[in-house]
Order: structure tokens, then sequence, then C-alpha cells
């Protein structure tokens, strides 16, 4: 029989371009788990968590349960070490730079409130607010220059773009 069955594979893929995704993998150490972006990847074989490539050059994994490596891109030819992260850990890998850090349990629940269609900010700069908005309403949600060092706080519906401005 010359037809593959999903036992045929080594290991088990996905590709996110772009965006935010959250994935609950099950354990299989012999098929582990393998989540590519533009700007690395991510190897598991069974833990839940998320993870975000808003540019070519950007990643972020957040972990929820077990343990993950990130691996960010290419080095400019460079061999790139994965990195190990544990339960509430975050990876970000932006333009080249890379950083961990051990997440509270509110700061846990933060980054993964989108999964319930919320966003919580603590003392985020509105630029930074209005950019997580406009990835979920596909458009641009510029704030005058002035307004950088403003900050926002506060539980917000991602669905309720004109309530958050309103706020």
């Amino acid at each position: 029989d010359d037809h593959e069955t999903p036992d045929d594979y080594a290991e088990r893929r996905a590709r996110l371009a772009a965006g935010e995704a959250f994935f609950q993998v099950h354990k299989d150490a012999a098929r582990p788990f393998i989540v590519e972006t533009p700007a690395g990847s991510v190897r598991v074989t069974g833990t839940r968590f998320d993870v975000r490539a808003d540019a070519a050059d950007s990643l972020e994994v957040t972990v929820a349960e077990g343990s993950v490596q990130a691996r960010p891109g290419d080095a400019g030819g460079q061999a790139v070490t994965p990195v190990a992260l544990t339960a509430g850990d975050r990876f970000a890998a932006r333009a080249g730079v890379v950083s961990v850090e051990s997440l509270s349990a509110s700061a846990l629940e933060q980054a993964l409130a989108w999964r319930q269609g919320q966003v919580i900010f603590e003392a985020t700069p509105l630029p930074v607010a209005l950019a997580r908005f406009a990835r979920y309403h596909d458009r641009r949600l510029p704030a005058a220059p002035g307004t950088a060092s403003l900050r926002i706080g506060g539980r917000f519906s991602l669905d309720d773009l004109d309530g958050f401005l309103g706020a």
C-alpha cells in the first residue's frame, strides 16, 4: 500500500504566516509539533502555548503549560541556539534581539485574554494599545505624535472598537 498515514511522519508542523494563535498539543515525544513563522520556530512535544508573529522579524511565544523550545530565525547565516521555555515564560525575538521573561499569573492572564475576546492593558502606551486593536480590525489606528507618552489601563472587548476609542 502506497498510502501514507499520519504515523508515517516524524513530526507535526503548522505554519503561522502572521497573527496570533493558541495551541494545545497532545504529548507525543516521538512526533514533535513544530510551529514555523517568518521570524523563527517553536518546537514542542506536549503543552499549551501562544505564538504571535506580527512581522517577519518579530516572534513572541508565551507558555501556559508544559515546555517548548523557541528558535529565532536565521541570524545572518549563523547557527541559532533554541531557547528552552517553561510555563509562565514569555520569549520575544524582535529585529535580532532576544529576551525571555517570567510572567506573573496576572501578566499571563493579560497575554492570553484575547482567547476570551478581550484585551487587558496596564499602563500601556497609547500607540501600543491602538496597534493591538488595529490587528483585530484590519485597519490602521494612528495616534497623534503628542500622545506617545499617554498610558492606558483597563479590560476591553476586542469586538468593541468604538467603546475602546470612547474610553
